[in-house]
Protein backbone atom coordinates (compact mmCIF):
# COMPACT_ATOMS: atom_id res chain seq x y z
CA UNK A 1 0.00 0.00 0.00
CA UNK A 2 1.36 3.34 -1.11
CA UNK A 3 2.02 5.87 1.88
CA UNK A 4 1.90 8.81 -1.07
CA UNK A 5 -1.01 11.46 0.48
CA UNK A 6 -1.95 13.36 -2.48
CA UNK A 7 -2.21 17.09 -1.02
CA UNK A 8 -5.98 18.26 -1.88
CA UNK A 9 -7.05 20.68 -4.41
CA UNK A 10 -6.89 24.59 -2.75
CA UNK A 11 -10.39 25.42 -2.68
CA UNK A 12 -12.43 27.35 -5.33
CA UNK A 13 -12.89 30.43 -3.51
CA UNK A 14 -9.48 31.48 -3.80
CA UNK A 15 -8.07 31.17 -0.07
CA UNK A 16 -5.66 28.41 1.20
CA UNK A 17 -4.10 27.79 4.28
CA UNK A 18 0.32 28.34 4.49
CA UNK A 19 1.92 27.75 7.87
CA UNK A 20 -1.09 28.72 9.80
CA UNK A 21 -1.88 31.33 7.80
CA UNK A 22 -4.63 32.04 5.22
CA UNK A 23 -3.13 33.33 1.67
CA UNK A 24 -5.18 34.42 -1.53
CA UNK A 25 -4.37 31.98 -4.38
CA UNK A 26 -6.09 34.99 -7.22
CA UNK A 27 -4.02 36.65 -9.18
CA UNK A 28 -4.31 40.55 -8.82
CA UNK A 29 -6.04 40.70 -12.00
CA UNK A 30 -8.62 37.91 -10.96
CA UNK A 31 -9.05 40.10 -7.71
CA UNK A 32 -9.69 43.10 -9.73
CA UNK A 33 -12.43 41.00 -12.05
CA UNK A 34 -14.21 40.11 -8.76
CA UNK A 35 -14.24 43.45 -7.20
CA UNK A 36 -15.75 44.47 -11.00
CA UNK A 37 -18.30 41.74 -11.08
CA UNK A 38 -18.86 42.66 -7.35
CA UNK A 39 -19.74 45.99 -7.63
CA UNK A 40 -22.00 45.30 -11.04
CA UNK A 41 -24.30 43.32 -8.94
CA UNK A 42 -24.43 45.90 -6.15
CA UNK A 43 -25.15 48.59 -8.93
CA UNK A 44 -28.09 46.95 -9.79
CA UNK A 45 -29.79 47.08 -6.56
CA UNK A 46 -29.15 50.51 -5.37
CA UNK A 47 -32.51 52.50 -4.73
CA UNK A 48 -31.22 55.60 -6.80
CA UNK A 49 -29.96 54.06 -10.53
CA UNK A 50 -28.82 57.01 -12.50
CA UNK A 51 -28.05 56.66 -16.61
CA UNK A 52 -25.90 60.36 -17.43
CA UNK A 53 -26.71 60.34 -21.21
CA UNK A 54 -23.98 62.57 -22.75
CA UNK A 55 -23.84 64.99 -26.14
CA UNK A 56 -20.74 64.23 -27.67
CA UNK A 57 -21.98 65.63 -31.09
CA UNK A 58 -19.65 67.98 -33.19
CA UNK A 59 -20.89 70.99 -31.78
CA UNK A 60 -19.59 70.11 -28.46
CA UNK A 61 -16.10 71.59 -29.80
CA UNK A 62 -17.08 75.15 -29.43
CA UNK A 63 -14.94 77.24 -26.91
CA UNK A 64 -16.50 78.24 -23.77
CA UNK A 65 -14.11 78.89 -21.74
CA UNK A 66 -11.57 80.57 -23.90
CA UNK A 67 -9.27 81.86 -20.88
CA UNK A 68 -8.79 78.09 -19.85
CA UNK A 69 -9.00 77.27 -23.56
CA UNK A 70 -12.02 74.77 -23.04
CA UNK A 71 -14.35 73.57 -25.01
CA UNK A 72 -17.78 72.86 -24.38
CA UNK A 73 -17.08 68.81 -23.91
CA UNK A 74 -14.25 69.66 -21.73
CA UNK A 75 -16.71 71.16 -19.30
CA UNK A 76 -19.07 68.71 -19.75
CA UNK A 77 -16.39 66.03 -18.81
CA UNK A 78 -15.51 68.46 -15.58
CA UNK A 79 -19.64 68.21 -14.99
CA UNK A 80 -19.01 64.20 -14.87
CA UNK A 81 -16.58 64.47 -12.27
CA UNK A 82 -18.29 67.27 -10.35
CA UNK A 83 -21.44 64.74 -10.65
CA UNK A 84 -19.59 61.05 -9.40
CA UNK A 85 -17.77 63.07 -6.41
CA UNK A 86 -21.31 64.40 -5.31
CA UNK A 87 -22.62 61.22 -5.27
CA UNK A 88 -22.91 58.87 -2.24
CA UNK A 89 -22.25 55.21 -3.10
CA UNK A 90 -23.71 53.63 -0.63
CA UNK A 91 -27.19 53.88 -2.26
CA UNK A 92 -26.27 55.46 -5.60
CA UNK A 93 -24.86 53.75 -9.10
CA UNK A 94 -24.52 55.42 -12.24
CA UNK A 95 -24.00 54.53 -15.81
CA UNK A 96 -22.96 56.59 -18.91
CA UNK A 97 -24.28 56.33 -22.06
CA UNK A 98 -23.44 58.97 -25.15
CA UNK A 99 -24.64 60.14 -28.03
CA UNK A 100 -23.08 59.34 -31.02
CA UNK A 101 -21.76 56.27 -29.22
CA UNK A 102 -18.44 56.31 -27.52
CA UNK A 103 -18.91 56.08 -23.64
CA UNK A 104 -20.75 52.89 -22.61
CA UNK A 105 -20.42 52.47 -18.67
CA UNK A 106 -22.85 50.19 -17.33
CA UNK A 107 -24.04 51.09 -13.53
CA UNK A 108 -21.24 51.50 -11.31
CA UNK A 109 -20.72 52.51 -7.68
CA UNK A 110 -16.77 52.64 -8.88
CA UNK A 111 -15.79 56.39 -8.20
CA UNK A 112 -12.59 56.39 -9.62
CA UNK A 113 -14.13 54.63 -12.82
CA UNK A 114 -17.09 57.14 -12.82
CA UNK A 115 -15.23 60.82 -12.66
CA UNK A 116 -12.48 58.96 -15.39
CA UNK A 117 -15.01 57.32 -17.67
CA UNK A 118 -14.94 60.63 -20.24
CA UNK A 119 -11.86 61.52 -19.68
CA UNK A 120 -10.54 59.97 -23.40
CA UNK A 121 -13.92 61.36 -25.41
CA UNK A 122 -14.16 63.68 -28.36
CA UNK A 123 -16.65 65.44 -30.07
CA UNK A 124 -17.77 64.64 -33.40
CA UNK A 125 -20.63 63.43 -35.53
CA UNK A 126 -24.27 64.08 -35.15
CA UNK A 127 -26.89 64.14 -32.66
CA UNK A 128 -28.80 60.93 -32.12
CA UNK A 129 -30.35 61.71 -28.50
CA UNK A 130 -33.74 59.48 -29.46
CA UNK A 131 -31.54 56.10 -30.24
CA UNK A 132 -29.44 56.49 -27.25
CA UNK A 133 -32.59 57.10 -24.84
CA UNK A 134 -34.55 54.15 -26.25
CA UNK A 135 -31.12 52.07 -25.97
CA UNK A 136 -30.54 52.91 -22.49
CA UNK A 137 -34.29 52.59 -21.39
CA UNK A 138 -33.49 48.53 -22.97
CA UNK A 139 -29.82 47.84 -21.57
CA UNK A 140 -29.85 50.00 -18.27
CA UNK A 141 -32.36 49.43 -15.00
CA UNK A 142 -32.89 53.05 -14.27
CA UNK A 143 -34.65 55.02 -11.84
CA UNK A 144 -33.93 58.14 -13.38
CA UNK A 145 -32.26 59.50 -16.89
CA UNK A 146 -30.20 62.58 -17.14
CA UNK A 147 -29.96 64.10 -20.65
CA UNK A 148 -27.26 67.20 -21.46
CA UNK A 149 -26.96 68.21 -24.89
CA UNK A 150 -26.51 71.48 -27.00
CA UNK A 151 -28.37 71.33 -30.04
CA UNK A 152 -31.22 69.72 -31.67
CA UNK A 153 -31.59 66.08 -32.02
CA UNK A 154 -31.23 64.60 -35.68
CA UNK A 155 -33.20 61.29 -35.05
CA UNK A 156 -36.64 62.64 -33.20
CA UNK A 157 -38.77 63.62 -35.29
CA UNK A 158 -42.68 64.76 -34.67
CA UNK A 159 -44.39 61.84 -36.43
CA UNK A 160 -42.46 59.55 -33.67
CA UNK A 161 -44.08 61.44 -30.91
CA UNK A 162 -47.00 59.69 -28.54
CA UNK A 163 -50.13 59.37 -30.16
CA UNK A 164 -52.02 59.30 -26.75
CA UNK A 165 -52.14 61.98 -23.56
CA UNK A 166 -50.32 60.39 -20.77
CA UNK A 167 -51.31 62.99 -18.41
CA UNK A 168 -55.05 61.48 -18.88
CA UNK A 169 -53.79 57.97 -17.56
CA UNK A 170 -53.51 56.98 -14.00
CA UNK A 171 -52.82 53.68 -13.98
CA UNK A 172 -49.78 52.11 -15.83
CA UNK A 173 -50.39 50.18 -19.00
CA UNK A 174 -48.45 47.30 -21.02
CA UNK A 175 -47.35 50.09 -23.71
CA UNK A 176 -46.76 46.73 -26.17
CA UNK A 177 -50.43 46.30 -26.51
CA UNK A 178 -51.07 50.39 -27.08
CA UNK A 179 -49.77 50.39 -31.28
CA UNK A 180 -47.79 53.79 -31.85
CA UNK A 181 -46.82 54.43 -28.10
CA UNK A 182 -43.43 56.23 -28.15
CA UNK A 183 -40.24 56.09 -25.87
CA UNK A 184 -41.51 59.09 -23.43
CA UNK A 185 -44.36 57.29 -22.36
CA UNK A 186 -42.73 54.59 -21.82
CA UNK A 187 -40.22 56.08 -19.59
CA UNK A 188 -43.68 57.84 -17.77
CA UNK A 189 -45.09 54.42 -17.79
CA UNK A 190 -42.45 52.99 -15.79
CA UNK A 191 -41.91 55.93 -13.56
CA UNK A 192 -38.59 57.24 -14.96
CA UNK A 193 -38.11 60.44 -14.80
CA UNK A 194 -35.57 61.98 -17.06
CA UNK A 195 -33.89 65.42 -16.30
CA UNK A 196 -32.89 67.43 -19.49
CA UNK A 197 -30.64 70.02 -19.13
CA UNK A 198 -29.60 72.07 -22.33
CA UNK A 199 -26.20 74.23 -22.40
CA UNK A 200 -25.01 76.88 -24.10
CA UNK A 201 -25.80 79.68 -26.26
CA UNK A 202 -28.06 77.95 -29.22
CA UNK A 203 -31.79 77.44 -28.27
CA UNK A 204 -32.09 74.81 -30.80
CA UNK A 205 -33.22 71.76 -29.20
CA UNK A 206 -34.67 73.62 -25.82
CA UNK A 207 -37.68 72.56 -26.67
CA UNK A 208 -37.30 69.05 -26.94
CA UNK A 209 -35.62 68.90 -24.06
CA UNK A 210 -38.48 71.02 -22.12
CA UNK A 211 -41.02 68.63 -23.56
CA UNK A 212 -39.06 65.45 -22.58
CA UNK A 213 -38.77 66.74 -18.88
CA UNK A 214 -42.23 67.74 -18.56
CA UNK A 215 -43.65 64.69 -20.19
CA UNK A 216 -41.47 62.20 -18.15
CA UNK A 217 -41.95 63.94 -14.76
CA UNK A 218 -38.18 65.48 -14.86
CA UNK A 219 -36.62 68.75 -14.45
CA UNK A 220 -35.49 70.97 -16.78
CA UNK A 221 -32.21 73.40 -16.76
CA UNK A 222 -30.77 75.72 -19.29
CA UNK A 223 -27.27 76.82 -18.84
CA UNK A 224 -25.88 79.86 -21.15
CA UNK A 225 -22.53 79.92 -18.78
CA UNK A 226 -21.21 76.24 -19.51
CA UNK A 227 -18.54 76.84 -16.85
CA UNK A 228 -21.44 77.41 -14.40
CA UNK A 229 -23.13 74.17 -15.46
CA UNK A 230 -19.86 72.24 -14.82
CA UNK A 231 -20.06 72.86 -11.15
CA UNK A 232 -23.96 72.96 -11.04
CA UNK A 233 -24.73 69.59 -12.64
CA UNK A 234 -23.81 68.08 -9.36
CA UNK A 235 -27.10 68.95 -8.22
CA UNK A 236 -28.89 66.54 -10.12
CA UNK A 237 -27.30 63.70 -7.92
CA UNK A 238 -30.03 62.31 -5.36
CA UNK A 239 -28.16 64.22 -2.22
CA UNK A 240 -28.99 67.78 -3.65
CA UNK A 241 -31.78 67.39 -6.21
CA UNK A 242 -34.32 67.71 -4.07
CA UNK A 243 -33.14 71.34 -3.00
CA UNK A 244 -34.17 72.15 -6.78
CA UNK A 245 -37.91 70.12 -6.83
CA UNK A 246 -38.45 72.14 -3.59
CA UNK A 247 -37.47 75.77 -4.82
CA UNK A 248 -34.47 76.18 -1.97
CA UNK A 249 -31.97 76.66 -4.92
CA UNK A 250 -32.81 79.49 -7.46
CA UNK A 251 -31.99 79.38 -11.08
CA UNK A 252 -29.71 82.37 -10.53
CA UNK A 253 -28.19 80.58 -7.40
CA UNK A 254 -27.13 77.52 -10.03
CA UNK A 255 -26.09 80.10 -12.28
CA UNK A 256 -29.04 78.53 -14.46
CA UNK A 257 -30.80 80.69 -17.32
CA UNK A 258 -34.35 78.77 -16.60
CA UNK A 259 -35.06 76.05 -14.33
CA UNK A 260 -38.51 73.85 -14.71
CA UNK A 261 -39.56 71.31 -11.97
Amino acid sequence: MSDIVKKPDPPSGSLMLNKGKLRSTSSPFQQRVNEARGSVDVATTMPNRLCLMLDRSSSMSAFEDKKNNKQRIDLLKDAVENFGRRCDFTNTSVAIETFPPGVELQLSTMQSVIITSMFGIQASGNTPMKACVEVCLEKVPMTRGIIVSDGEATDWHDVDDEPISIGEIDEPIDTSKVPGTGILFKYRNLGIPIDCVHIGDSTSGEELLRRIAKETGGIYLKFTDVSAFATAFAYLTPGYRAMLTSGRVTSQELGAKELKR
